[in-house]
């Protein structure tokens, strides 16, 4: 049992026991560089995720479990009210680009981890700002705006390049994209059958 159960259960793996304990040292720093190897958006996900950590956390068994997700928002909170955000070292760069279809939570992740393997990373958006479908989070007030813009600055600070109102399939296709990027990544949520005809996919 050399992982524990709270980490096992976590769907991104994050080093729980680790971040825990450097929070309880009062080590922030250490423990937001601990999240971020796992989690691109940590700020939003301390106020989204449904803790499926927190039903493994071997403190549960003795009394109440240990408020895992709380206090992953809260490293994530004083890191942006810092002024100075994590980023994390990148590699050299591999002259190899990438465009990644979509800005929302799934897009901004991929760019977040290729652009640290030195990729550089393309996002386009069809609508006028990022977030997919984080904005419907924020419109239901459970998510506040500044967090969300907060986090996905720090994206854009370590290299992503955002382009809005390009709809894929009308005002650029996909086989545009793939002759002037290396590889195309679509992360574009629930796809239409309108959209895979537009995109001249093949099921």
């Amino acid at each position: 049992d050399c992982i524990s159960p709270c980490q096992r259960i976590c769907p991104a793996h994050l080093e729980i026991p680790l971040t825990m304990k450097l929070v309880g040292a009062g080590k922030l720093r250490e423990a937001i560089v601990a999240v971020k190897r796992s989690v691109a958006l940590p700020a939003v996900l301390g106020r989204t995720c449904h803790r499926p950590c927190e039903s493994g956390c071997r403190r549960g068994t003795h009394d109440d479990a240990v408020s895992i997700c709380s206090l992953i928002r809260h490293v994530a909170d004083e890191d942006l009210a810092s002024g100075h955000g994590y980023l994390p070292p990148c590699g050299p760069p591999r002259n190899k680009s990438i465009a990644i279809v979509g800005a929302g939570p799934a897009g901004l992740s991929a760019a977040y981890y290729l652009l640290q393997e030195g990729y550089a990373c393309t996002l386009y958006e069809q609508s006028d700002r990022p977030g997919g479908t984080l904005k419907e989070l924020v419109k239901k007030g459970e998510l506040p705006e500044d967090v969300v813009a907060s986090e996905i600055g720090l994206i854009e600070k370590l290299g992503a390049n955002l382009r809005f109102g390009i709809r894929v399939g009308s005002d650029v296709s996909l086989e545009t994209l793939q002759q002037e990027h290396d590889a195309v990544l679509l992360s574009i949520g629930k796809v239409e059958d309108s959209d895979i005809e537009a995109f001249g996919l093949k099921v």
